[in-house]
This record gives C-alpha cells, structure tokens and sequence, in this order.
C-alpha cells in the first residue's frame, strides 16, 4: 500500500474511534442517569406518593392531606425546625474549628508528630457514629459518667458540672466525632495553596498573621463555605445522637421525630413517617445545592490548584510545642478517651467507675459469650457481603459518574452529578423509609433479602465515592485517555484499563 493511502487510513480509523467513542460517551450518560435516577429519584417519589395516601405501603388506600395536617398543623414544626437547625449549624462549627485547626497543623506548620497527628484525625472515619455516642454517654452522663463522676467524687462537685443531655451535649458529641471531615478537606486545600501570593504579601511589609488574614483567608473563603455547608448537611440528617441524647432529654430533631413515627404506633405510621421526610426534601436539598455551587466556585481560584506547588510551611520556633499540646488535647479527647472507655468497658462483667478494683475485675467473658453465639457469625458473614458488595458498587458507580462530569462536555452531567449527590442530604432512616415504600409497592422481591441492604449502602455512599473519584480525576490528565482513544480502544476498555489503575487510590478511599 503506498504511503499516501496508510495514512488515510489511519486518519479514518482514527476518526471512526473518536466517533465510536463519542457515542459510547453518550450512551454512558443515559444509562449512569438511569442507574441513579432508579437509586434516588424513585424511591423519593415513592416515599412523595405515600404521604397522600391513608394506609401503609402494599395496601389500597385513598388520597387524603390529612398527613400534611397531622405533620405540619400546629408550631411544634417550627420548633422542631429550630432545634434540628440550631443543632446542626453549632455541630458543624465545633467540627470545623477542630478539623481546620488539625488540617492547618499538618499541612503548613513544622509542628513535630505531624504524621501521628495526621493518622488520628482521620481514626473517627472508621468508627460507627453510634460507638462513639455511646462512649460519651459512659464518659459525660450526669449519674454514670466517669468525668462527672470524678468531679463529684475527687473534686468536691456538690453535682455533675456536665449535662450530656442537653443540646450543648448532643452538638459537643456529634461535632468532635465529624472532624475528620472538615480536616480531610481542609487539608487538601491548604496542601494544594501556591505560596506566590504568600511570598508577595511578605515581600510588600505584611506579618505572618496579616498575610494568612487578607491573602490565604479570602482565598479559602468558598473552600471554607463549601465545607460548612456540607457540615451543616451532615448535622440535619444524622440520627444516632439525637436518637440516643436528644430523646431522653425530650429534644426532637426531624430524624428523631421519624423514628418515633416509626416506633411508638402500632402498626407503624409509616405515611406520618414519609410526611415528615418531606422537610429534607426541601432543606436537605438545598443545602446540597447550596455546596456544589460553592464547589464550583472554588475551581474559579486559579491560584488554588492540585499541581505544581509546594506550599510554605510555617515555621513556629517555641510555639510548635503549643500547637502540638493543642492537637493533641483535641486528639486524646475527641479520639482516644472515646475509645478507650468503649473497650474498657467491654472487658468488664457490669459497668463501673475507674478505681483500683476495676483492673481485677477485667474479663473476656463478654467476648467469649458473643463468639460462642451462632448469630454472631451470620451477621458478620451478612456484614462481610453487604460491605464488599456495596463498597464495590458504590465506589465503581462513583468513578463512572466523576468521570462522565469531569471528562465531557455532555448535556445532562450536571444533572447526573447533582442527583448522584443528592443521597448526601438524607439519613438513613429516609432513606430506609424511601426503599421500604418502594419495594412493599412495587412488584420487584428483592425486600427482606440482603440486596436491599445493598442497595441502601450503595444509594447512601455514592455521594462520598462521587468527591474523593472526582478529586482524583482532575488530577488525571486528559492526554492518556486521548491516546488511548486515538488508537482505537472503547470508552470501556479505556475506562477499565487507562482510567480506573490510575484513579485507584481515590477510588479506593
């Protein structure tokens, strides 16, 4: 074949790969805004569907507002709408300030033991929400807890100098138990911050604090608004605090008051239930709004990048020594104490109070008496599946979904983008409920079987996957795919083998 002609074929072949691979990119788009229009969107619609009905789900029943009525009738929505605000907006600041504090630290200070100080704020994330609540009812509780209790006992306290029970108790838990969020994101900005408009301010007569005051603040002000926003969100849909401090002290969030719908009628209500859910469909969503166009002004900041710098650490001369007691203080108390007395106490017969006796009173009979139960061991087979299976899915679904944002210029990927989020600003007992109205109504059989577990797992932590794959992907440059593309690979096999090796760490997280 002469010359001429091998390079025209090779000009058509690789313009029928960038075609073909073009039409794979579409019908990518529509079949990842299916997955998680199904995930999302209908059993929101279901759940919608059911607070116009008079009977539980699975069951004839005719239109009624009456649920409407029941929910929002009198001004206890109002004041439930306070508290569940008034609790998440204080969780969300006593979480930033510990977490942006920590993220500060490590990343742009010479402050010693950065790296155990990196490990520990990020242990939270392991650790279920419902562990760490009820460690601080062991340690704060006005009868049984071991800090008031010393104060009483030690200390010549008449009473508990601390209330576990109160609001400032259940914003105190929730916000030292979510630092690992803001101080996670926090820390990605100030390590990809360019040091040239630190050096500049410098150079034109400002201080150390003036320069992080009037250049690194303001540059940080829409990663900052992002992060609280998110704080915020975490805050309305959490339910493990209120649920285990705030009912006991009579103070009702929007997630607590679902759970006694769900609780305290027989049989449940579970309309009254989907009724109240209706007040996350609206604040809930727009606070998620609210983020992802905080986020995307953040990518406005051209002096912010993830590439190329290499910020300017600080050094502190005598006072790293403060910093470090600080970090640690805020460590032992939010990570370690928690933990410690949670195993602590799973070593004793009954519980009690730190003295001398309690060290011989130290036992594995606990243990030996769950490892000897046979329901141990399905669930944690059960626990083992429903892990595997949905981190697996969710983190793949994530990395499709980055991807398809990030990489094309598709119409819909902001929609796609925006609903694959959306989960983030609903509890699980919402989102529980959403599944349970859809699969009792819908003729599909998968209810009472591990795949709804599955299912639930997936919708929940998408929202998570979808920032840590699409943070991954901006870093990715575009140029790999490219050629793989150009030499004639499908958008599969170019996602499979070019993309997801290289994304493996965020995709892993």
């Amino acid at each position: 074949m002469r010359p001429w002609r091998k390079k025209f074929s090779s000009a058509n072949h690789a313009l029928a790969s960038v075609a073909r691979y073009a039409i794979g990119k579409n019908l990518i788009l529509l079949i990842l805004l299916g997955v998680v229009v199904y995930l999302t969107l209908i059993p929101l619609i279901m759940i919608l569907y059911g607070t116009f009905r008079d009977g539980p789900p699975g069951t004839a029943a005719s239109f009624t507002l009456a649920n409407y009525v029941r929910a929002y009738g009198d001004l206890s929505l109002f004041k439930l709408a306070w508290s569940t605000m008034v609790f998440a907006a204080g969780a969300a600041i006593v979480s930033f300030g510990f977490g942006a504090f920590l993220a500060w630290v490590t990343e742009r200070t010479d402050t010693p033991f950065k790296g155990m100080i990196y490990g520990l704020a990020l242990f939270p994330f392991v650790i279920p929400g419902i562990l760490t609540t009820i460690a601080w009812v062991l340690l704060l509780s006005p009868k049984i807890g071991w800090i008031n209790r010393f104060f009483i006992e030690q200390l010549g306290f008449s009473s508990a100098p601390f209330n576990l029970y109160s609001m400032a108790g259940m914003i105190w838990v929730f916000g030292i138990d979510n630092i690992t969020l803001p101080f996670s994101l926090m820390a990605a900005s100030f390590r990809s911050m360019a040091p040239a408009l630190e050096e500049a301010g410098r150079a034109s007569g400002m201080g150390g604090l003036t320069t992080f005051w009037h250049v690194n603040l303001k540059l940080m002000i829409p990663t900052i608004l992002a992060v609280l926003l998110l704080l915020v969100v975490r805050g309305i849909e959490t339910f493990e605090v209120p649920a285990v401090i705030g009912l006991p002290a009579d103070i009702k969030v929007y997630a607590s008051e679902i759970f006694l719908a769900l609780r305290m009628y027989q049989p449940p209500d579970y309309n009254l239930a989907g009724t109240y859910s209706t007040f996350y469909l609206v604040v809930a969503s727009l606070g998620v709004a609210l983020y992802l166009k905080a986020t995307s002004a953040s990518e406005k900041y051209a002096t912010i990048t993830g590439k190329g710098y290499r910020p300017r650490t600080q050094r502190l001369g005598r006072w790293r020594y403060l910093t470090l007691l600080l970090s640690s203080l805020i460590l032992f108390i939010g990570v370690i104490l928690p933990f410690i007395v949670v195993a602590l106490t799973s070593v004793l017969p009954i519980y009690q109070r730190p003295s001398r006796e309690l060290l011989a009173a130290l036992t594995m009979d606990n243990y030996r008496t769950v490892l000897g139960l046979d329901v141990f061991y399905q669930a944690l087979f059960n626990n083992v599946v429903v892990g595997i299976v949905s981190a697996t899915a969710a983190a793949v679904l994530a990395a499709a979904v980055a991807w398809v944002v990030v990489r094309t210029r598709l119409r819909g990927r902001k929609l796609l983008d925006v609903v694959a989020f959306t989960p983030m600003a609903f509890p699980g007992i919402v989102i529980g409920l959403a599944l349970l109205w859809m699969y009792l109504t819908l003729p599909i059989p998968i209810y009472g079987t591990l795949w709804i577990l599955v299912i639930a797992y997936v919708t929940k932590y998408v929202p998570i996957a979808l920032r840590a794959c699409h943070t991954a992907l901006l870093q990715l440059h575009p140029e790999l795919e490219e050629a793989s593309v150009i030499s004639g690979s499908s958008w599969l096999r170019t996602f499979v083998r070019v993309v997801l090796p290289l994304i493996l760490p965020g995709v892993a997280a």
